[in-house]
């Protein structure tokens, strides 16, 4: 997937991680661990657990994909730098 996409309120991650995870892609991420927290790898991989999408990079960082703000260059259209 090419970088630039804006993920609305209502649209998930998701998809862009199950292609990276298919294809074996590295992932740059940053995520919301009580503060922009940055993470990349090789997903090793996707699951549920409480309800929830989990990803598991090959590090072995755990990331729940709603708290996900930024996958290679696709950003949530909330996340805020300021």
């Amino acid at each position: 997937m090419e970088p630039g996409k804006l993920i609305l309120p209502g649209e998930s991650f998701y998809p862009i991680i199950m292609d990276l995870f298919e294809k074996k892609e590295k992932a740059s991420i940053l995520y919301d661990d009580n503060g922009p927290t940055r993470a990349g790898g090789i997903i090793e991989s996707v699951y549920e657990k409480d309800g929830k999408h989990w990803l598991r990079l090959e590090d072995q960082t755990e990331i729940r994909v709603d708290q996900l703000q930024a996958v290679n260059g696709n950003f949530s259209s909330d996340f805020s730098t300021c």
